[in-house]
């Protein structure tokens, strides 16, 4: 569970075999910030059960309402660090409920995403954020060449459910212009946090408009001002 202000309580950790490693029913403790994901915050979310164990959950500062999803770190550190630990990346964690603020907050917001598949292949992708989390405003930038290749000055197109991210939305924001006739694609999840947070998307841009093959560009911890 989650208070409205982002914090962690009622945290359950479960093993492979559907066992209980920890149990805490009160309020997570604030450690700082996490050493193990930069810009998030460390929870120590350790409680009955954990037999000499600690378990630290790494959140991003600022969360989205229901429908939205979330990237988080467990790190267990085994016998209180003595016997080593482990790190455990946790993509796309579902949030359910919270406040409307948290679903559509108050007044646009921007973002801006960067992905990489090599040294030649890198994008950035910025824009802005509707009360209603609709994109518009959006840049699509190649920045291995400093090329701007689609740039729209209105609201995305909303395409519909994403083939290429299960849960995520498929928006439209090709401008038209590009000499190559290359479509672009930004798959996001329905529901974004406020400023302060981070979400994942994926970039599509469907070459010739898909008769020159395409490319499918994870972009992880865009952040949201």
């Amino acid at each position: 569970m989650l208070t409205q202000t982002g914090i962690p309580y009622q945290v359950v950790v479960t093993n492979s075999t559907g066992a209980n490693d920890s149990t805490r029913t009160r309020r997570a403790a604030q450690l700082g910030a996490s050493a193990l994901h930069t810009g998030y915050v460390e929870w120590d979310v350790t409680g009955a059960g954990a037999s000499g164990d600690l378990y630290r959950l790494n959140l991003p500062p600022v969360l989205p309402g229901g429908g939205g999803y979330v990237d988080a770190d467990l790190e267990v550190l085994l016998a209180g660090g003595a016997n080593g630990s482990l790190q455990i990346p946790m993509f796309d964690c579902t949030v359910t409920g919270g406040p409307t603020q948290l679903s559509t907050p108050p007044g646009p917001r921007t973002f801006t995403c960067t992905g990489a598949l090599d040294i030649t292949t890198r994008y950035t992708v910025t824009g802005r954020l509707r009360t209603t989390n609709t994109p518009f405003q959006v840049t699509v930038t190649h920045l291995s060449t400093g090329a701007v290749e689609s740039a729209i000055k209105g609201n995305a197109t909303l395409v519909g459910p994403s083939w290429l991210h299960t849960g995520y939305t498929n928006w439209n924001v090709s401008d038209g212009k590009n000499p190559d006739g290359n479509l672009y694609y930004l798959n996001t999840p329905p529901v974004l946090p406020p400023a302060g947070g981070y979400f994942d998307a994926d970039l599509d841009v469907e070459y010739s408009g898909g008769t020159n093959g395409a490319l499918q560009l994870p972009l992880f911890d865009c952040t949201i001002a």
